[in-house]
């Protein structure tokens, strides 16, 4: 399923920039409170620089206004998606300190936001559970306040676990957010939330209307313009998801966001490879390096972005001996330099080098560990079910089929029951999608097509997957099956920039029908 690219949206009558429109009275005085009104609106959209200067605004027209603290405090904080840094959450609790006496609720907000930022105590993960349960008194005592309502649904998405098969937080979230969103068709929080809340296979088809509405009313923010792309990447709507990201790309160069460069980006490439594009890929990542020494080292979008963009290059083409090459990104994010152990374990198992893969997924289990101590579970349990896969297949390189294989689908299982992160486009290689690229090698063609067609029912309309469910189908005798999926591929594929050897055989299998 393709679905077209919002178009642009200018001006806001009498609003400035395109960014929505939200209002929250805290009882400031009128500057303070329209300051405040303008941070707010910025925050919604994840503008973090531009809403803390907002909010200052309003501290600044009035001392006494508390909620201009909150607000600072949580602009500091960046992306509450990912664990803040330890400065960040300093400040943010620096600037709680000495914040005035508030009234309720306001006080209720204040005290919400300052447990969640103080030094010390529990992980960050539980601290999210304590949040969204406090934010969920604050909603009951205020069933009236929408904006209590949108920040109780975003933290439910904050807090959500990555296990939930059922995705009950995203739920429970969209159920409160969509009368919200029919009261304020403008609220570009409401928009953004409803879009991750619907960031789920089963749930994404209900994201598209907010998807495409949030990229019209925000158009002068980088993040609205990219957040549509976590709709179309979960609908396989490739030229939707490159136009958004591109679109995105360009707001943030102009701004000098360079993390949201690079998130932008990273969308950017897993669409253009989804579409055989390799060489407008590879181009879309040498246009990405020029701003990589401008990243936030400590945010993790851009430096995850900075260690995923090659390793998809060399995955997603089957360019074993690049993915064995890549060099280890600098960083102290755990799970960043996992991706870069996982990719060049998957070349050097694909290349013939078992023992160098197998060191690789032995170098991931001290990054699955510090994950774990650190309360990050839902990460842990991807770069462990990473490392059992890189293990898995230096194994099958050994000639270890039969455990190899166990472990494979023990890791592709584990995979696919977690709710991927908000950071992440997709996976640099699904672990399923792994497993039906050995079984296919092994000539166990049904298994190998079971397992691709689950992939492309995750992620649809992923390359390798359809290109793999085709050989399947080709090499188990079912041409009619093959011949409609290759074509499919070739479809997918029209704008391919350069040869790859699955749309060779398609066009042939094609041609040959």
């Amino acid at each position: 399923m393709l679905h077209p690219a919002p178009p642009a949206a200018g001006q806001h009558a009498g609003h400035g920039p395109a960014l929505g429109n939200v209002h929250m009275p805290v009882g400031c005085n009128a500057p303070a409170q329209q300051a405040f009104d303008e941070g707010l609106l910025q925050q919604h959209s994840f503008g973090h620089a531009a809403a803390r200067d907002g909010f200052a605004r309003a501290l600044a027209a009035d001392p006494a206004c508390a909620m201009a603290r909150w607000g600072l405090a949580l602009a500091t904080l960046d992306n509450l998606f990912a664990v803040p840094a330890a400065d960040d959450m300093a400040r943010a609790a620096e600037v709680l300190r000495d914040a005035p006496a508030a009234p309720a609720p306001w006080n209720g907000w204040i005290a919400a936001l300052d447990a969640l930022v103080q030094p010390g105590g529990a992980p960050w993960q539980p601290r999210l559970a304590a949040f969204a349960t406090r934010m969920e008194r604050l909603a009951a005592a205020s069933p009236g306040d929408d904006e209590t309502q949108v920040f109780h649904a975003l933290a439910l998405l904050m807090a959500a676990p990555s296990d939930d098969p059922v995705a009950a937080a995203h739920r429970h979230a969209a159920a409160i957010l969509e009368p919200i969103w029919a009261r304020q068709p403008d609220h570009p929080g409401v928009m953004h939330y409803l879009i991750h809340a619907y960031d789920t296979p089963d749930l994404a088809g209900r994201g598209l209307p907010a998807a495409i509405r949030y990229a019209e009313i925000a158009s002068a923010s980088a993040h609205a313009q990219h957040m549509p792309s976590h709709i179309f990447t979960r609908l396989g709507s490739w030229p939707a998801s490159i136009e958004a990201n591109r679109r995105s790309a360009a707001l943030a160069r102009a701004a000098g966001e360079a993390n949201d460069e690079l998130h932008a980006r990273d969308y950017l490439i897993y669409a253009l490879l989804q579409t055989g594009r390799g060489a407008a890929a590879r181009a879309a990542w040498a246009e990405a390096a020029a701003v990589v020494p401008r990243l936030n080292a400590t945010h993790i979008a851009g430096p995850f972005a900075v260690a995923a963009m090659p390793a998809r290059l060399a995955l997603e083409t089957g360019d074993w001996r690049r993915a064995s090459d890549l060099p280890l990104a600098a960083g102290g994010f755990p799970q960043v330099a996992a991706l870069t152990h996982f990719a060049r374990g998957v070349g050097l198992a694909r290349s013939g080098r078992p023992d160098a893969s197998a060191a690789e997924a032995a170098a991931m289990e001290p990054l699955e560990a510090a994950l774990r101590a650190s309360g990050q579970a839902d990460w842990a349990a991807q770069v462990g079910a990473q490392r059992r896969a890189v293990g898995a297949l230096a194994a099958i390189a050994r000639g270890d089929a039969d455990s190899g294989l166990s472990d494979l689908r023990q890791a592709a299982d584990a995979e696919d029951a977690l709710l991927k992160s908000v950071v992440v486009p997709g996976p640099l290689a699904p672990l399923r999608e792994v497993l039906g690229e050995v079984l296919l090698g092994l000539a166990r063609h049904a298994e190998a097509d079971a397992a691709f067609q689950e992939v492309l029912r995750l992620n649809p309309n992923r390359f390798r997957a359809l290109a793999g469910a085709a050989a399947a189908a080709e090499a188990g005798g079912r041409a009619p099956v093959a011949v409609a999926r290759y074509r499919l591929l070739l479809a997918l594929a029209a704008g391919a920039d350069e040869p790859r050897a699955e749309l060779a055989e398609a066009a042939r299998i094609v041609r040959r029908d």
